[in-house]
């Protein structure tokens, strides 16, 4: 077991480590980085999101756990409104920490690197109730603390523009119409997909490297962050455990490789989009939840790690 869990954990440590040394040292600067992020999201993660839900099987009982995931997210939103107010009210905003989880930066990556991408239709059940939270409710909601509202337009027409989102409405209109049976054996798909495989693979290594590069804790407020750390993860852990139990009792049966489905999405940091839509006028706020969210992806990995060492590989 020890030595199953070394070779799966080494290395994603070993690349974190490396975006790290390779950030210090110059190699990667901050346009490098931001160079890699949109090269990620504009087209490895559309790719590796399209060929999963291109061939995953659809049922309609997944619409429940649909809409129980984007209802989880509500929840959580509104437990860290609550504890904003009253336990963590020199915290503030820290609502936004509570709910919504970095679903394509850290969730597909990590998945995939440790199960195969062809086990990556388990944790997308969970990831697409939540990326329309993310988009209909999260981020508006970040947007709206700067400019005081969020354009109902705006946020449809940013939805529809996303190649993330492109990629996935595709895949599924392809999928659940059966366009894509009858489009397989044409050359062209075939030389699409074999694209869209060749730049899925890189996905996870440059993920990994722009987390590490971003391992900067600069004036960390370690008693804040434990604090906001603990408290989320006590939540998520509680809301994670009902859903995965109303999901066992009602939608699929939770074989080990959905289980750690489960707890990969519910053990993910916070979008990374926080600091983003905070913007340069609340530069304080704004400098505690980028090092927050960046020491959160380790602490990620350490309690993964623990937990596979007790429930097995």
């Amino acid at each position: 077991m020890t030595s199953e869990l070394f070779i799966r954990f080494f290395p994603l440590f070993l690349l974190l480590g490396l975006g790290l040394v390779f950030r210090r040292t110059g190699f990667l600067n901050e346009g490098a980085v931001a160079s890699l992020k949109a090269l990620i999201v504009n087209g490895g993660l559309p790719a590796v999101l399209f060929l999963s839900f291109l061939t995953m099987e659809i049922r309609p009982s997944y619409l429940l756990l649909f809409l129980l995931v984007f209802l989880v997210c509500l929840l959580l939103l509104g437990a860290g409104k609550i504890l904003e107010k009253t336990l963590l009210r020199e915290y503030p905003l820290s609502r936004f920490f509570f709910t919504g989880f970095e679903f394509g930066m850290v969730g597909v990556a990590l998945f995939t690197s440790l199960f195969g991408l062809e086990n990556l239709p388990r944790i997308l059940l969970l990831g697409l109730g939540h990326e329309f939270f993310i988009w209909f409710v999260y981020a508006p909601l970040l947007e709206s603390q700067n400019r005081g509202s969020a354009s109902l337009g705006g946020i449809v027409k940013s939805f529809f523009s996303s190649p993330i989102i492109l990629a996935i409405l595709a895949a599924l209109i392809l999928n659940v119409t059966g366009l894509y049976g009858r489009m397989a054996p044409w050359p062209l798909t075939r030389g699409v997909l074999s694209a869209a495989e060749m730049l899925s693979k890189i996905v996870t290594p440059l993920i990994l490297l722009v987390i590490g590069s971003e391992l900067q804790f600069d004036r960390l407020d370690v008693r804040g962050a434990a604090k906001l750390i603990l408290s989320r993860l006590a939540a998520v852990s509680l809301v994670g455990a009902l859903l995965a139990w109303i999901t066992s009792r009602y939608i699929l049966e939770l074989d080990r490789m959905t289980l750690y489905a489960f707890i990969i999405f519910f053990l993910i940091p916070p979008p990374f989009i926080i600091p983003v839509f905070l913007g340069k006028e609340r530069e304080r706020e704004n400098r505690f939840f980028n090092n927050l969210l960046v020491l959160y992806t380790p602490v990620t990995l350490v309690l993964l790690m623990a937990i596979m060492a007790v429930v097995g590989v």
